[in-house]
């Protein structure tokens, strides 16, 4: 089944992300965040899922226009979810090979000339280390500020490598990706605090895999979503043009 198809099915899961795409859009029209980024603690929590999933069920409402950014460029996934073709991707923006219009990929999930756009990393290898810190990294995110109404940025998982933390201070917020019976306290626990120490707002945390491990807390529920929002906001890091 298509992943447009699945999002219009009953299923608990798709249920879940609605809802998780109603709270966030809200969230972003009373508050001005755009830029959304989606991580875990480690590998395997689920969180190119959460951007894939998420994004079209954003995507689905008229005059939308949204774009699902992909900067793992040591395991890119997001593509796959939307089963489109890669040609020019986001290598080649960052090292200016070419424009970032070239690199966007439109899913087809449309409506009133609106909704999903993809920009991933490149079939061929990339050196993240080298890409990420190029100052066309900040001209890429002004870019997609101004021409979408929500971006939602797939990062690799926080605490095995720097890719994250280079990329956080681009965006307005955080949503953690958290698997049960996989995820550990301590890892959840280091993952928050390396975004606060970046200054970045935690806007809630995505839990799947609740009705497998912890069918007591959830009846029917694939995927849950909760708010840890804290009272004060840590300051936001200055970002170089």
């Amino acid at each position: 089944m298509a992943l447009d198809d699945e999002l219009r099915s009953d299923h608990p899961m798709t249920n879940e992300m609605h809802k998780l795409g109603s709270h966030l859009w809200r969230l972003v029209q009373n508050e001005s965040r755009k830029v959304v980024l989606v991580t875990s603690a480690l590998r395997g929590e689920g969180k190119s899922t959460t951007v894939a999933y998420l994004s079209a069920a954003l995507a689905m409402h008229p005059g939308r226009k949204i774009l699902a950014l992909d900067t793992d460029f040591r395991n890119p996934s997001l593509n796959r979810h939307f089963g489109v073709m890669v040609h020019h991707g986001l290598a080649e923006v960052l090292r200016g090979e070419c424009t970032i219009s070239d690199a966007i990929l439109h899913t087809g999930l449309a409506n009133d000339g609106s909704g999903l756009d993809l920009l991933v990393p490149d079939p061929q290898d990339a050196d993240p280390d080298v890409l990420l810190n190029t100052p066309k990294l900040a001209e890429l995110f002004r870019f997609l500020r101004h021409g979408y109404d929500m971006v939602l940025v797939d990062v690799p998982a926080l605490i095995p490598v720097p890719d994250g933390a280079t990329v956080m201070p681009h965006c307005d917020g955080v949503i953690l990706a958290v698997m049960a019976g996989l995820s550990t306290r301590h890892h959840v626990r280091r993952a928050r605090e390396l975004c606060i120490g970046l200054g970045a707002e935690i806007l809630g945390v995505v839990v799947g895999n609740v009705q497998q491990a912890a069918p007591e807390y959830m009846d029917v529920n694939y995927y849950g979503y909760a708010a840890v929002r804290s009272k004060k906001r840590a300051p936001r890091p200055r970002v170089n043009p």
